[in-house]
């Protein structure tokens, strides 16, 4: 008689069944602190693209960033809104206030946030914040509004709403 014994190179069901579980149960593990570290990242990178913006801004007031059409060196503005994740950089001829006052306003720049990152709150509660560097030598203002000044004030940048935490940074921005 003879008697075959079959070998069989391979796994079983119930061994890649295991292996899968394992690899996924690792996977989701891994996700959550990623996901978090990368939000954290988002809110930090922001907050130093805030501060970027405002040291390009002086350094063109001080500069002497001429207006275009003129031979006057320009105003430059930083304006901060409140629930947005735009900044925006105008550069104005000296004396005026708004963009609506003087047609002759141009937009600099234009950055947007990281995403999923907001300004959130600002302190005195506003609803936009003007930084105004003024030419030539790029001295700040800060106005809560076209006509009210303030010596300091904080923005702060979070994660979609959060307003407190790790997913939320304060930046203080003073004269």
């Amino acid at each position: 008689m003879f008697h075959f014994t079959r070998k069989t190179n391979g796994f079983t069901l119930i061994e890649l069944m295991v292996v899968i579980t394992i690899i996924g149960i690792l996977f989701v593990g891994s996700y959550v602190p990623y996901d978090y570290y990368s939000r954290l990242s988002k809110v930090r990178i922001s907050a130093e693209r805030v501060h970027q913006t405002l040291e390009n801004a002086k350094l063109l007031a001080q500069n002497g960033l001429i207006f275009s059409g003129t031979s006057k060196n320009a105003n430059v503005w930083v304006l901060f809104e409140k629930h947005s994740n735009v900044v925006r950089m105008f550069a104005f001829i000296p004396g005026t206030r708004s963009i609506t006052e003087n047609e002759n306003t141009e937009i600099l720049n234009t950055f947007h946030l990281e995403d999923g990152v907001n300004i959130t709150t600002f302190s005195p509660d506003n609803d936009k914040i003007f930084v105004e560097f003024s030419a030539p030598k790029g001295e700040m203002e800060i106005y809560r509004n076209m006509t009210e000044t303030g010596a300091n004030f904080e923005i702060g940048i979070g994660w979609k709403t959060t307003t407190n935490g790790a997913l939320y940074k304060t930046i203080k921005i003073e004269r």
